[in-house]
């Protein structure tokens, strides 16, 4: 019978290995992040969330490579991805970098999807809760937006060497951005959701 939640795609016998090692150091540095943003040391906060990034990308793929994929490092891993955006969102917002009411839309969004994920999974039984392609569209987005907000603040003589009406265009467009790929991935996982429990 095979194993629930597809265990048996794990190793199972090794919960601490290079990979999981580097997204623990990923939940490590989130704190450091949010300590650097609110001291105002934006520039350093960036190099943070870049190195945040680039775990990101190394654990994935030493997972694969070294055959070091475990149940473990399948749930912490976007753990650490989701406390690193909501720390970014919550904090930007905290600092006056971002409008609140785009964090309490990806957060709000956050906490919708993580709930019914959650009855899905009692009330299904099933632990087939796997990221859509727009989801990873908005992902992606929320990345760029951190990125470009950070950046901004970071070397503001680049950003004052912009024209003021393009700097507050492509702000608003990013923003805009943002806002409508997490309503509509929210909308699109409630759809999701509604047709799994009516199929139920």
């Amino acid at each position: 019978m095979p194993s629930p939640f597809g265990r048996d795609r794990f190793d199972e016998a090794r919960l601490i290995n290079i990979a999981n090692a580097l997204t623990a150091f990923r939940v490590l540095l989130v704190p450091v992040f949010a300590h650097f943003l609110i001291s105002g040391r934006i520039r350093h906060a960036l190099y943070v969330f870049a190195a945040c990034g680039i775990s990101d990308g190394l654990d994935g793929l030493l997972a694969r490579l070294l055959k070091q994929r475990t149940l473990v490092g399948f749930y912490l891993d976007p753990i650490a991805d989701k406390l690193l955006m909501a720390t970014s969102f919550i904090v930007l917002a905290y600092v006056k970098i971002i409008p609140e009411w785009l964090t309490i839309l990806v957060i709000s969004r956050d906490l919708f999807i993580l709930v019914g994920s959650f009855l899905i999974l009692i009330l299904l039984d099933s632990g087939k809760i796997k990221a859509t392609f727009f989801s990873k569209m908005n992902t992606a987005v929320q990345i760029l937006t951190v990125i470009y907000f950070l950046a901004m603040h970071a070397f503001p003589g680049v950003a004052g060497s912009i024209a003021p009406g393009a700097k507050e265009a492509v702000t608003e467009g990013v923003v805009i951005l943002c806002a409508l790929t997490t309503a509509i991935t929210g909308v699109h996982y409630l759809f999701l959701g509604m047709r799994d429990l009516s199929n139920a």
